[in-house]
């Protein structure tokens, strides 16, 4: 089993390397890990929505 805060530390690694096609695709794959590692994914750590937010509007993919 990976430690979570590796987990969360790798996810926003690759997430800063992120562009409009490969954002969906890293966000798919970390919850999908998520979820087989931990069970379920209602035990995100708070601020992962934040940080996915915050480069969907970086790269332009919301407001």
């Amino acid at each position: 089993m990976m430690n979570q805060d590796r987990l969360l530390r790798d996810f926003q690694e690759e997430l800063a390397e992120t562009n409009t096609v490969t954002f969906p695709i890293v966000v798919d794959s970390f919850t999908n890990y998520w979820n087989y590692e931990f069970g379920s994914l209602h035990n995100l750590p708070a601020d992962i929505d934040r940080i996915i937010a915050n480069q969907a509007t970086q790269l332009g993919l919301m407001e």
